[in-house]
């Protein structure tokens, strides 16, 4: 008997552990319960559990068991395995700080091996040279290997642990790894040929709203791409571009974990954030009188997801305009979204707050007021958010957009000085 060790890939297609343990004999799945994941809000350990759920059921479809255990994954792991008299335990590899730290305590308590597998990226993050632009790390794809079947058939074993039932406050997509593939087929059939026009609409209707799988690995990003760029046309191109930056993120915390405390450009640490309680209120509860940042806060509380280009506009907002603590606002934004993945949000946070991701200037800054009416034109998306707004101008706004805008300017200016003659801005 061996253990195949499911963590952020809740799927059984195109899981390299997975197909490596049964070559070695029979399998069991384990899922741990990690108390320092699941110290998070109630949509996202609900949807978490949910597909913790869909995964055993596609296991007793096959036959197989899934173990799930509530502990720490140093102590559950070997558990697991000295009651199956494991031989071995196989899972894919992680690249974040905690996930590589986990491993290694997980592989130091364990009586038996622990062979980690590469995840299925489209380009590995740990690649040797470390990118810090996306352009060159992205040139690096080289097409889509094709993805690994999903077993037919498991060994019978007996389940153990149940998994617990969480509550959410906002409505969960259809969980499981079939859910996924169909919400991907849908996409694929009705709005990848129009993706590069309408990605950027404020009500998310361009984009495939897939990410919230993606997270938790429900669905391969190579099944995804693969399929995407066999149907072909420029939205599969950057539809994919996009899958890629996913990987890029993995890529920058791999490098560069301190990405998760500071800012990239170390410079820019020294801006005077504003340790505002009511200022940071205002931006996280949609009430700062910006419309498009009003409205996109308030759809992340009541359902958990958000347009890209609503998430990097209010992003920005809360760095370059209000400049809150970049790190509070990214963890309180995390919290809410169901597919809050942390390298993902890391490097979005990074790269709107022009924190030093990629080669973005700092000197960037999104009008919210013409970025509302460019991307929503007729304001159906306003509408239903924040209906108090006849337009995208503000009214009342805690902070006057173009004064907020010339005293960032003007600090970040001086901070890169130091090393650096800043670039030119553009006029406003």
């Amino acid at each position: 008997m061996n253990l195949v060790w499911h963590r952020a890939d809740l799927r059984l297609a195109d899981h390299p552990a997975l197909l490596e343990t049964l070559k070695a004999g029979p399998a069991v799945g384990l899922v741990v319960l990690d108390p320092n994941n699941l110290r998070t809000s109630p949509r996202r350990q609900a949807w978490f559990l949910e597909n913790v759920r869909a995964l055993r059921e596609a296991y007793r479809a096959r036959g197989g068991a899934l173990w799930v255990l509530e502990g720490l994954p140093w102590e559950k792991v070997p558990e697991a395995a000295r009651r199956l008299r494991a031989k071995a335990v196989y899972a894919l590899r992680s690249y974040t700080p905690y996930g590589r730290y986990r491993d290694l305590r997980v592989k130091e308590a364990l009586p038996v091996p622990l062979h980690l597998l590469p995840a299925p990226h489209l380009i590995p993050p740990d690649l040797p040279r470390a990118y810090r632009v996306y352009t060159p790390f992205a040139r690096r794809f080289q097409g889509v290997e094709a993805p690994l079947p999903a077993p037919e058939a498991l060994p019978r074993e007996e389940e153990e642990g149940e998994v617990p039932r969480v509550l959410s406050d906002v409505p969960l997509p259809e969980p499981g790894e079939e859910a996924a593939r169909g919400r991907l087929r849908a996409f694929l059939e009705a709005k990848l040929a129009r993706y590069a026009e309408e990605r950027d609409r404020l009500d998310g209707e361009g984009g495939s709203r897939l990410s919230p799988y993606f997270a938790l690995g429900v669905l391969s990003p190579r099944e995804a791409a693969l399929r995407a760029l066999g149907q072909g046309g420029e939205g599969a191109r950057k539809w994919v571009s996009e899958l890629l930056w996913r990987d890029f993120s993995y890529h920058l915390l791999y490098h560069f974990p301190h990405m998760a405390e500071k800012p990239m450009d170390g410079r820019l640490e020294a801006l005077p954030w504003q340790e505002d309680e009511a200022l940071f209120q205002a931006w996280y509860r949609g009430k700062t009188g910006v419309p498009l940042v009003d409205a996109a806060m308030r759809e992340l509380h009541a359902t958990g997801l958000l347009s890209n280009r609503a998430r990097m506009v209010a992003a920005q907002f809360a760095v370059k305009y209000l400049l809150l603590p970049w790190k509070r606002c990214e963890e309180a934004f995390r919290h809410l979204l169901l597919d809050g993945d942390r390298a993902v949000n890391l490097q979005g946070w990074q790269w709107a707050g022009g924190l030093g991701v990629d080669a973005a200037p700092y000197f960037r800054l999104f009008n919210p007021v013409l970025q509302g009416e460019r991307h929503d034109p007729e304001r159906r998306w306003l509408r239903r958010w924040a209906p108090e707004y006849p337009s995208y101008a503000p009214k009342d706004p805690v902070v006057g957009l173009e004064a907020a805008r010339r005293r960032y300017l003007s600090l970040a200016e001086g901070l890169l000085r130091e090393k650096d003659p800043p670039a030119t801005p553009p006029s406003p």
